[in-house]
């Protein structure tokens, strides 16, 4: 849907400035008009699916590794897919895009009839608290056994974005039909710390044979692990709002062309970084719905 969308902006922006001039409303006619003027705010919600956050899974993030086995990098590192990293970054393709996903809020302020700067965000944040193991017990009566509990790692996530950017508007020959096209630059960020409590797992040592028991794996392996990426992103946009009252609007809106960069960072406590850089250039990106109010 949102293609069709992006397909009928473009034709829009293709025609608009064939509309521009002569025709298009005037104070001087009287009547209030619907065009964004100097001094007014826009506020709306963003609607769409695109790759100005990352998914929400971060769990690919986290080295699985023991005090014996185990490596540091990606799930698919070292095998045949190692370099398609799109699905750790949230690099939408040409089929997913929805209308039924909020991707944040946008403020826009028209310093200028017809330019405004802009601001949208979006943010995601969970906490979890740690959950030491508990080990089962046995009752010499009838062989009764109370289950043990499972540990619940503490957790910390977090994702994020903020986009800045400023727009050029256009008049045509209809006052509710409001054409732009603009700039944007914007920063983008996922971060997951785990920290192991007492899981009850343990190894057994060869330097410690004499003591003949098996040791604590905490003793041995440090309990937090770090995992972020990074983006940083610019690019063109272009879209097209239409005024259904005078305070409400309806739009859509892309990015015609846009680069960004990533950094994909794995910190294991006690260990290097392991880093991991990405390039994306991608043609129609981001294709958003917006509805919002003016004022």
């Amino acid at each position: 849907m949102i293609k069709r969308l992006c397909i009928i902006l473009l034709s829009a922006l293709a025609v608009a400035p064939m509309m521009t001039g002569q025709t298009a409303w005037s104070p001087d006619k009287g009547g209030a008009s619907f065009a964004p003027q100097k001094g007014q705010w826009e506020f709306s919600l963003m609607l769409g699916s695109g790759s100005s956050a990352y998914g929400d899974d971060l769990s690919g993030l986290l080295p699985i590794y023991t005090p014996n086995s185990g490596s540091i990098g990606l799930p698919n590192g070292s095998t045949s897919t190692s370099g398609n990293l799109g699905g750790y970054l949230n690099l939408t393709g040409f089929e997913n895009n929805t209308i039924v996903n909020i991707l944040g809020i946008q403020a826009k302020y028209f310093f200028h009839d017809v330019w405004a700067v802009n601001l949208s965000a979006g943010m995601n944040i969970g906490v979890t608290p740690k959950k030491d193991y508990v080990e089962a017990e046995y009752e010499d009566l009838d062989n009764f056994r109370i289950p043990d509990q499972k540990y619940v790692n503490a957790q910390v996530d977090n994702n994020w974005y903020i986009n800045a950017g400023v727009d050029r508007y256009f008049t045509t020959g209809n006052d509710r039909i409001h054409p732009y096209v603009g700039a944007t630059v914007g920063m983008q960020m996922a971060r997951i710390h785990t920290k192991a409590p007492y899981t009850g797992v343990t190894v057994w040592d060869e330097d410690l044979a004499d003591v003949d028991e098996e040791i604590d794996e905490a003793v041995y392996l440090a309990p937090g692990k770090v995992g972020q990426m990074i983006g940083l992103k610019g690019a063109l946009v272009a879209g097209i709002e239409y005024s259904v009252t005078r305070g409400m609007f309806l739009a859509v809106e892309c990015q015609p062309v846009a680069y960004r960069y990533d950094l994909i960072q794995i910190a294991p406590q006690g260990f290097d970084t392991y880093n991991l850089c990405h390039h994306n250039i991608k043609l129609i990106d981001m294709p958003v719905v917006k509805i919002g109010f003016r004022f």
